[in-house]
């Protein structure tokens, strides 16, 4: 086959695409690595969610292939100096799911705004409006661009905090965002906002010491990677009260499984991966990935106007 599909794509999309290319859609696979192996040796194009691992190891069985794509907004398992020494191009569609992500965060942010503990049945609890809340802002990565106006004018009041950017940056101000150091950010805010893109220099950045600094009642809305967090500490601090509300967009089910050290939270809500899935996000991904696969097959390794990584921002 030409291209393999592990994650498929916009109906138009993949139409356009089967039109020009063979294509063949395996999601499957993905849980035969044997299987993957195999079917990768007559590959040249691959379209593969965040959760395979892209090293060395499976570009060593796919020996024809040439380009690497993704819906998602992350580089997470994808050895990029690997990909860059064997010629395949990396390409992944970041802007697409931008919008989809920032409403996603919106909502969840409204109604946290609302929600003042544990459901009762019987008890109906006072909650908030989102004007005047102190809204804390973790990682200051595209999503905050179209989330900061829309929070704005509805009257929150917004403290951000970023490892890769200085509080004198002029973005801050730019945006209308107060910076603070990260445990100033948690003992003053009453919603705290992750949207963190991962690096593996940040895991664990929000250790049992960070969420100590937790304000108590705090209610947080999570779409990164839980490996920000220390899963422990997170428990304690979701047992305790510090946190009243973690709504995590995340499908590590070992984090919450039976002996989890999130098990058995009852303010702990989960939703998998769906900040980035709607329907225009898709298509918006799907179509950037089929212009740089077909591209990319038609070109051939040794145009060097081929940029190896990619991405549409």
């Amino acid at each position: 086959m030409e291209v393999l599909l592990l994650e498929n794509l916009a109906p138009d999309a993949l139409e356009w695409l089967r039109g020009h290319h063979e294509v063949d859609y395996r999601p499957e696979l993905l849980r035969d690595e044997q299987q993957l192996y195999a079917a990768l040796r007559d590959v040249t194009a691959l379209v593969a969610p965040p959760r395979l691992r892209i090293n060395q190891t499976l570009l060593g069985h796919a020996p024809r292939l040439k380009v690497i794509g993704r819906i998602h907004d992350s580089i997470e398992n994808i050895d990029i100096e690997a990909c860059g020494r064997r010629r395949v191009r990396v390409t992944q569609a970041v802007s697409a799911t931008v919008r989809a992500q920032s409403e996603f965060l919106l909502s969840n942010l409204l109604v946290l705004a609302r929600y003042s503990g544990v459901p009762s049945p019987t008890a109906r609890r006072m909650g908030r409006e989102i004007n005047d809340m102190r809204i804390g802002l973790i990682g200051m990565s595209p999503v905050v661009h179209e989330l900061v106006p829309v929070l704005l004018a509805l009257g929150a009041r917004l403290m951000g905090y970023d490892p890769a950017m200085h509080r004198s940056a002029e973005m801050w101000q730019r945006l209308g965002v107060q910076p603070m150091g990260l445990r100033e950010l948690l003992e003053e805010a009453e919603i705290v906002s992750v949207q963190q893109l991962y690096a593996t220099r940040y895991r664990g950045m929000l250790s049992e010491h960070v969420l100590e600094s937790c304000r108590k009642g705090q209610r947080w809305a999570f779409i990164s990677r839980p490996e920000l967090f220390d899963a422990q500490a997170m428990g304690e601090a979701l047992r305790s009260g510090r946190i009243i509300s973690l709504m995590l967009d995340s499908d590590k089910d070992e984090l919450w499984a039976l002996g989890g050290p999130l098990a058995d939270l009852p303010n702990l809500h989960l939703t998998p991966r769906l900040a980035a899935y709607t329907r225009e996000a898709v298509l918006r991904g799907s179509w950037f990935l089929v212009d740089r696969i077909h591209e990319t097959l038609n070109a051939g390794f040794a145009d060097s106007r081929i940029t190896m990584f990619e991405e549409d921002v």
